[in-house]
């Protein structure tokens, strides 16, 4: 079964996913799309700023201090040195394992389509993708599209689960392996798994906890598609049910405000 991933140009915690997925699948995968970190059409800098509005200058210069740091490192020990004995962007871990690296800004396109099937894809697993995946890709991919979801599905369906699921008061969090289909986090389940959460959690906790239990529901869940796809069965899954769904998106500054009158810290 030829794989393909899908996953954001994320330098603080995806490296770390998607060494653990490659180790265990970089003979199979055929290819990796990295997208870009921000949502829809906005550019960087409006991501930026954003996020400044929303959290705050400590909590933001904190994030851009280490997003800096980590692209520095990577530049350094990565590219210039051509180490990989430590990888600091994802795109670091693909050239560790020799999986090719294709960038396009829209995945959906005829283009890009071609190229996937050129190459023969079967599966394609999306972590932390930045893009919806129409009906014409989901179609065209055998063994379909699975994306992994950083909360118990179908509660907190939507943008920044980890900041809503601490914000809320939840004593615990999770993660979920989903087919996708035409609605945002609405297809069945094939692996979820919860983790707990304590008083003294931050966001980064949170965030950090959420990835290390990400790369192992997404291994999880590639052997389970495989295994149905080599006994000709169709894939065991739970239901994604509609009916208790929650959905939340950006947080505002209210919203912030909320988190730490909760005594919730970021870091």
């Amino acid at each position: 079964m030829k794989k393909y991933v899908f996953i954001q140009d994320d330098p603080f915690y995806l490296p770390k996913v998607l060494d653990k997925y490659l180790r265990e699948f970089a003979d199979s995968t055929v290819g990796i799309n990295i997208q870009p970190n921000t949502q829809g059409k906005r550019t960087v800098v409006q991501t930026a700023l954003d996020l400044l509005k929303m959290y705050g200058f400590p909590y933001f210069q904190w994030k851009l201090r280490n997003y800096v740091l980590n692209k520095a490192k990577a530049k350094l020990f990565n590219q210039w040195l051509g180490s990989t004995r430590r990888c600091y962007t994802v795109a670091a871990v693909a050239k560790k394992y020799n999986v090719p690296m294709h960038r396009t800004e829209d995945v959906n396109s005829e283009e890009f389509r071609k190229l996937l099937r050129d190459l023969g894809v079967d599966f394609i697993v999306s972590i932390s993708g930045t893009q919806l995946y129409r009906k014409p890709l989901r179609d065209q991919t055998r063994c379909g599209i699975v994306n992994c979801h950083g909360a118990l599905l179908p509660t907190y369906r939507g943008l920044m689960p980890s900041f809503w699921t601490l914000a809320n008061g939840e004593k615990e969090g999770g993660v979920s392996v989903h087919f996708v289909d035409a609605k945002l986090d609405n297809g069945p389940i094939v692996v979820q798994k919860g983790y707990r959460i304590h008083p003294h959690d931050t966001l980064e906790d949170i965030m950090s906890r959420g990835k290390d239990l990400a790369a192992e529901c997404i291994i999880e869940c590639v052997r389970i598609v495989e295994d149905a796809d080599r006994r000709k069965v169709p894939c065991p899954t739970q239901p994604n049910d509609a009916a208790q769904l929650t959905h939340f998106s950006m947080p505002t500054r209210a919203d912030v405000h909320r988190f730490k009158s909760g005594g919730h810290r970021f870091v």
